[in-house]
């Protein structure tokens, strides 16, 4: 089986739940992929169109101004000229307007047609609107709001009820679009998993750096910004800090753009904290593991709200992966994860309520033991992409009988 993959996310593919799940598992299963998109800056055309899994084919790069935003579905219909008679299934991940071409051409060809939504977009697009507001000038701020509006209506009216198979990030995302008239034999639910290989890898041959000698540290990996109120993390730290003094925040990520991250970096500097945070910025993913293995905690405070109650975290089970505890809120997947796994401590996003459960498992090593050891243990068994690629490729085995 192959699939025609048109990515929303610029390539070299790196998330994940593209590299691992489709690079990897679901190829041993059989299951090969041709990844189709624009490329990320900064990055060649061979890094680019480096796939394990089949061929990558690039059209356009990343889209910095509004006329390159535009312009990304006239890219990809210029890649669906790319389409074989060996490509069964097309699958649109995440972009709207190049789903409803990819639909079109589905059912012309007769191919089966799947969507892969890993966020809700108009939301987000909604949210970004609201974010930006006049700051960046009028036209700019009318294209986020026109975009929330068009991105809203074509994909719950006329996209998602349509296409052949819907695959969503989490349980609370699938009863989300079952609201919006999608029905639930339709859909299938798959969570941010983790590569249980990688996390396997070197656990002891990287030395604690200097930065964390004699410290209690904090560790969050990912975004940071002002959507996802990345302020509390510091404020956490603050109220920690009170009670342990050695305490300091890792974060492992940056901001989404070159705005978010100039804006975390202020946020740090005019905290009176910037001696007790190490900002590393984005660094591949097994650097930032090797980090991450010197934590003592992980944080995944992920506000409430229509954004990201029906996402699945990845921060969650990565912690538990590395035998990390973890604190975490309530939305719903995370709260599953860490609740289930006895892998750390669930509470409600309240600095208060963080800075307690921090410092418990600072004060009680053995409980930190037993959370750490309990996480590896249900990450294991219940969120491998070893395991999720197996129920993938059910789905698909299944469309391609129809």
């Amino acid at each position: 089986m192959r699939l025609f993959f048109l990515m929303y996310d610029y390539l070299p593919a790196e998330r994940p739940d593209v590299a691992v799940l489709f690079g990897k598992e679901l190829k041993q299963l059989g299951i090969e992929s041709d990844l189709l998109g624009q490329l990320k800056a900064g990055k060649s055309l061979v890094e680019g169109q480096a796939w394990p899994a089949g061929s990558a084919y690039i059209h356009g790069g990343e889209a910095v101004e509004l006329a390159g935003q535009l312009w990304r579905p006239l890219h990809d219909l210029l890649l669906l000229r790319l389409l074989r008679p060996e490509h069964s299934i097309i699958q649109v991940r995440d972009k709207i307007r190049t789903g409803l071409l990819a639909l079109w051409i589905a059912r012309l060809t007769g191919r089966k047609m799947t969507y892969w939504m890993s966020f809700p977009f108009a939301e987000g697009f909604k949210a970004r609107a609201a974010q930006v507001g006049a700051s960046q000038g009028s036209g700019k701020q009318l294209f986020f709001r026109l975009r929330a509006v068009c991105a809203g209506h074509v994909y719950y009216k006329w996209l998602a009820p349509r296409v052949d198979h819907l695959f969503v990030q989490s349980d609370a995302m699938l009863e989300f679009m079952a609201g919006k008239g999608v029905p639930r034999g339709k859909m299938t639910a798959v969570p941010m998993g983790v590569d249980l290989a990688l996390f396997a890898q070197g656990q002891s041959s990287h030395p604690r750096p200097p930065q964390m000698t004699g410290r209690k540290v904090l560790a969050y990996l990912g975004t940071l910004g002002q959507s996802r109120h990345s302020q509390f993390l510091l404020e956490v730290l603050r109220q920690v800090r009170l009670q342990e003094q050695s305490a300091m925040l890792l974060l492992v990520g940056d901001g989404a753009s070159p705005d978010e991250q100039q804006w975390i970096r202020q946020l740090i500097a005019d905290s009176g904290l910037t001696e007790h945070i190490w900002l590393t910025g984005w660094l591949p993913q097994s650097e930032g593991v090797a980090l991450l293995r010197h934590a003592d905690i992980g944080l995944s405070p992920i506000p409430r709200g229509e954004l990201f109650d029906v996402s699945s975290p990845t921060k969650a089970g990565e912690y538990l992966a590395l035998g990390l505890p973890c604190v975490g809120n309530d939305i719903p997947d995370q709260r599953l994860v860490i609740e289930a796994s006895s892998g750390g401590i669930c509470v409600p996003m309240d600095v208060d309520a963080f800075a307690g459960a921090c410092l418990r498992i600072f004060n009680d090593p053995q409980y930190a033991s037993a959370c750490g050891e309990a996480g590896k243990r249900w990450v294991a068994h219940n969120r491998s992409y070893e395991k999720l690629a197996q129920k993938v490729a059910a789905v698909y085995e299944e469309l391609c009988r129809r």
